[in-house]
């Protein structure tokens, strides 16, 4: 059977894109009547296979108030899959570029009503 190395996480970062309110959300898992607005966040998580030099970056958006981490429908979760490039430096490069250009395709995509962070 062959020897299969699982991924490497090589790159991860969250960032905080805006805020919007309860209104926007269909799933509020908290009944709670509150003022405070969810913010929401653009994932990047890049891992890098072992043996035959696969990159692969999840990308995603999400909300978060307190504990609570509700599902949102308005940006789709993507997956990219493509050979490493041979620097690491030039990969960490290119990585940090796909989650600014996810960012800015998030922004677009929010609802009208968010509150978008200057």
């Amino acid at each position: 059977m062959p020897d299969i190395k699982p991924m490497k996480v090589i790159f991860e970062s969250e960032t905080e894109i805006g805020k919007c309110e309860d209104g926007l959300i269909k799933e509020t898992v908290s009944e709670r009547n509150t003022s405070e607005l969810w913010t929401i966040y653009a994932h990047t998580e890049a891992s890098v296979s072992g043996t035959k030099r696969m990159l692969k970056i999840e990308q995603r958006c999400y909300l978060r108030r307190g504990d609570e981490i509700p599902d949102q429908s308005w940006v789709k979760p993507e997956v990219i899959l493509e050979p490493a490039l041979d620097s690491d430096v030039d990969m960490l490069a290119m990585i940090q570029q796909t989650h600014e250009h996810f960012i800015v395709r998030a922004l677009k995509q929010f609802p009208e009503g968010c509150l978008v962070l200057a």
